[in-house]
């Protein structure tokens, strides 16, 4: 008995996560698109770039300063309502 549930649950959880999505009407549609890429590519630039100064100027403040502030031009950067 315990072995058809298990069959059974798995089964389910194949057929939900196997489902086709269709790609215009799906969440994350607009993640892969082009103008997207760049933009993860500016930020990735930019994390690069604040962590050689992280390690050039190793003082508390200026890296806990500079990683906050890196995170906010992050997350202003990859805004999509832009």
């Amino acid at each position: 008995m315990l072995t058809g549930i298990h069959l059974l649950l798995n089964w389910a959880l194949l057929v939900i996560i196997k489902r086709p999505v269709d790609n215009e009407t799906a969440p994350h549609a607009g993640v892969h698109a082009r103008r997207y890429d760049r933009k993860k590519r500016v930020v990735r630039g930019l994390w690069f770039a604040s962590g050689l100064m992280m390690l050039a100027f190793p003082i508390t403040q200026f890296v806990v300063t500079l990683g906050l502030f890196t995170t906010f031009l992050s997350f202003t950067i990859l805004d999509e309502t832009l």
